[in-house]
Order: C-alpha cells, then structure tokens, then sequence
C-alpha cells in the first residue's frame, strides 16, 4: 500500500517510479545492449575531426537514458562495466586501462542519484550528463598520463575537451530527459 503511495508521488513529480533495487533479467538484458550500441557507434565514430569527445556523445547519452529509464541503484554502474567489457574487447587502444574510462561515467552518476534533486527532472538530467562527460574527460586524461604520454600533450587536449564534453554532457542531459519523457507518454495511452 506504502509503495503505491510513493509512486503516484513520483509520477505526479515526472520521476519515474522507484521499484526494487534488484535488477531483472530484462533490465540487465536492455541495459546490456545500450552499452554495447554505445561502444560500437564509439567505436564507428573514430573520426579526426579534432573535436574533443566527438565520439562518446551516444555513450553519455546511453549511459544517463538508461539510468533514467530504470531507475534503480547500480543501473549505471552495470552499463559502464559492460561497456568497459566491450572495449576491452573491441579492442580498445589502453587494454584494461580504459576500463576505468568506461566506469567513471557509472560511478558519477550512481553518486548523483544519491544527492538530493534540483527540483525539475530536466535539471536532473542535464547535471546527469554533465558530470558523466567530465568524470569520461577526466579519466581519460589520466590514462592518458598513466601510459605515458607527456603532460604537455595531455595539458593541451584538455582545456578544449573541457568545453566540448561540457556541451556534450549538456546535449546528452536533454536528449535523454525528452526521450524517456517520450516513452513515458507512450507507454501510458
């Protein structure tokens, strides 16, 4: 009975409903393909076009739509796991470093969940997104000087990814708050 309560309270705030904080197998087999259509589209878009993090939009977006479509803790931190999985298996460039590339995204937005929200869940999801674009710059400059590429090199490629993967974050926040919006309303006509 408490439980009903709490989820028409949701729905009348545009929160999806909270459930159980255990996944089912349809969650994890849903969440599983967002990750791996991330990676693969991440791995398509290896264009030089050098335009910091051109190619983690679809990976930013997945990852903050996902954990908005099932809100349930570690939903995340599940799709960055798999995603880093499939990079390593794909072929990434770092091997099992870019592993953790792969979960700060996860674990940003899992510690976002946790703090109180901001009031409209556009706002939400925009900070979502744009936490988990700079949480992916940060670890992906600091593989980079883990491997040892020279600070100098690292300095210059960050202060513009600064900008872009703010932006990017910003887009992917939107994108992923319209379209679970969307899903939302189609799901209840």
């Amino acid at each position: 009975m408490k439980e009903t309560q709490v989820n028409k309270k949701n729905m009348l705030n545009n929160e999806p409903p909270e459930t159980s904080t255990r996944l089912s197998i349809s969650e994890m087999i849903m969440l599983t393909l967002f990750a791996l259509v991330a990676v693969a589209v991440k791995q398509m878009l290896r264009l030089d076009l050098n335009l910091p993090g051109h190619s983690y939009i679809l990976y930013i977006f997945f990852m903050v739509f996902g954990s908005t479509y099932v809100p349930k803790r570690g939903t995340a931190l599940y799709m960055g796991l798999a995603a880093g999985i499939f990079a390593v298996i794909a072929g990434s460039r770092k091997g099992i470093l870019d592993m953790i590339r792969f979960l700060a995204p996860g674990m940003v937005l899992e510690i976002t969940r946790l703090v109180p929200t901001l009031g409209h869940p556009l706002v939400n999801r925009v900070v979502e997104g744009l936490f988990a674009a700079l949480s992916m710059h940060v670890a992906k400059s600091g593989i980079n000087l883990m491997v040892g590429k020279p600070f100098e090199v690292v300095l210059v490629k960050f202060y513009p990814g600064l900008v872009t993967y703010t932006l990017i974050g910003i887009a992917c926040g939107l994108c992923a708050h319209f379209m679970e919006k969307a899903i939302r309303n189609y799901k209840h006509t």
